[in-house]
């Protein structure tokens, strides 16, 4: 358990916010209401493109399902499986970001330790999406414990592999793959102009913990239901907003946006 030291977005300085040009953000829970895009959170991200402010979406979903929302969004790009692939808006052609020699192979290694995994926890089942995967391997959440989510960490760990899991899925990773490394790596690649103190971070959940990392990324911010895991999460966010989901990005964008106004 970790000690809780997250500020209130509203105690923020407008200092903070005036100097952030990109964005990257989490998508389930952080992006959506209820597994949903609303109205205001995509008029929200047009007010944003329209300031000159980048989005990129890091998300846990699959390659497959991001190659369509990163086209038909208002964003510049969308990191797919926690930090593997990364799709750059206006361009049809994934981007890999975890160097996987051999896909095939990698796809049966994954689908063996989920075998064995399953061997401990029966219960468990194969997430819908994980045919349209390509670096990582899903599983639904459904109703596991914290005491069971942990052994399912260490079961990987000493099968070689990485684990981490959100509002929605178990996924069983290569080790050095995560959305800190991801994002830094593209951001390196598309956007070396931004500095750090230029760049925000959100997220909601266990999978979003290394995007809290203020030695990486000084500004970060977590929606209100992030306060479910606070006392799970080693690295946490800067501030949290008051509204929970979209409608905390939403908030978080208000101010970012008002910056943006003032300072011109």
């Amino acid at each position: 358990m970790y000690l809780l030291n997250l500020r209130p977005i509203s105690e923020s300085a407008s200092t903070c916010w005036s100097n952030i040009r990109l964005i990257a953000t989490d998508m389930d829970g952080t992006l959506t209401k209820k597994g949903k895009f609303s109205t205001a959170l995509l008029q929200t991200l047009e007010d944003l493109t329209a300031s000159g402010i980048k989005v990129i979406i890091v998300t846990g979903r699959s390659a497959g399902w991001i190659s369509g929302i990163s086209s038909l969004m208002p964003v510049a790009g969308a990191i797919a499986e926690n930090g593997g692939i990364f799709y750059l808006n206006g361009s049809e052609q994934p981007i890999a970001l975890t160097s996987i020699p051999d896909l095939s192979l990698h796809r049966q290694q994954l689908a063996t330790a989920f075998a064995e995994l399953q061997r401990e926890f029966p219960q468990i089942q194969e997430s819908a999406d994980n045919c349209f995967r390509l670096t990582d391997w899903t599983f639904d959440i459904a109703a596991l414990t914290l005491q069971e989510l942990q052994t399912l960490s260490h079961l990987c760990q000493s099968m070689g592999w990485g684990f981490t899991y959100s509002t929605v899925q178990c996924h069983i990773k290569p080790q050095s793959q995560d959305k800190a490394v991801g994002l830094l790596q593209v951001l390196q690649a598309y956007w070396p102009e931004y500095s750090p103190e230029q760049v925000v971070t959100v997220g909601d959940s266990p999978n979003d913990e290394s995007l809290f990392a203020c030695h990486q990324f000084p500004f970060s911010v977590g929606v209100a239901n992030v306060l479910k895991y606070a006392n799970q999460l080693q690295y946490q966010p800067t501030y949290v907003t008051s509204a929970a989901e979209a409608a905390g990005f939403c908030e978080l964008a208000s101010y970012i946006l008002k910056s943006t106004v003032s300072s011109i």
